[in-house]
């Protein structure tokens, strides 16, 4: 048995109600993308600015130059300079130990920079010197709430 052919009014209201359900589809979709566009832009406006910006790319040249020093001490004396003798190693001859066994008369580096918010920038080695971490806090407060929020550090 066949079915009866809606009436006009019935078929009207059904397309109707078709394009209410895949309006309401499309609005959810858009809201769904609003609101991860407000909770996502932010962060990667500051990403951007803050990677573009010239006190990070300043900072990243200095830590291209101290990294750079770094790589000459090790290959002078077998090891970085312990997390003890920090940075200075690097412009003054250390007397703690592990003293270096051949260190060049004016150093590794010319001068050692602060970072362009004026903190130093941050050194650590491993108990062996076989690895190190060289950072910047950036423009963030090293004793502030989220120091590394703000982390400038070579890649």
């Amino acid at each position: 048995m066949r079915r009866p052919l809606p009436t006009s009014s019935a078929r009207s209201t059904f397309l109707l109600l078709q394009r209410g359900l895949a309006r309401l589809r499309w609005i959810i979709v858009l809201a769904v993308l609003a609101v991860a566009t407000a909770l996502g832009l932010p962060r990667l406006v500051e990403r951007i600015s803050h990677d573009h910006s010239p006190q990070a790319q300043q900072a990243e040249a200095d830590l291209r130059a101290i990294s750079a020093g770094l790589q000459q001490y090790r290959q002078d004396n077998g090891r970085y300079p312990s997390t003890q003798q920090g940075l200075l190693a690097l412009a003054i001859k250390p007397l703690r130990a592990p003293v270096p066994a051949a260190w060049p008369m004016g150093g590794y580096v010319e001068r050692l920079p602060r970072d362009p918010w004026g903190h130093p920038y941050q050194y650590s080695a491993d108990e062996e010197g076989t690895t190190y971490r060289l950072f910047s806090f950036g423009q963030g407060d090293p004793d502030g709430d989220d120091p590394e929020s703000h982390l400038i550090q070579l890649h």
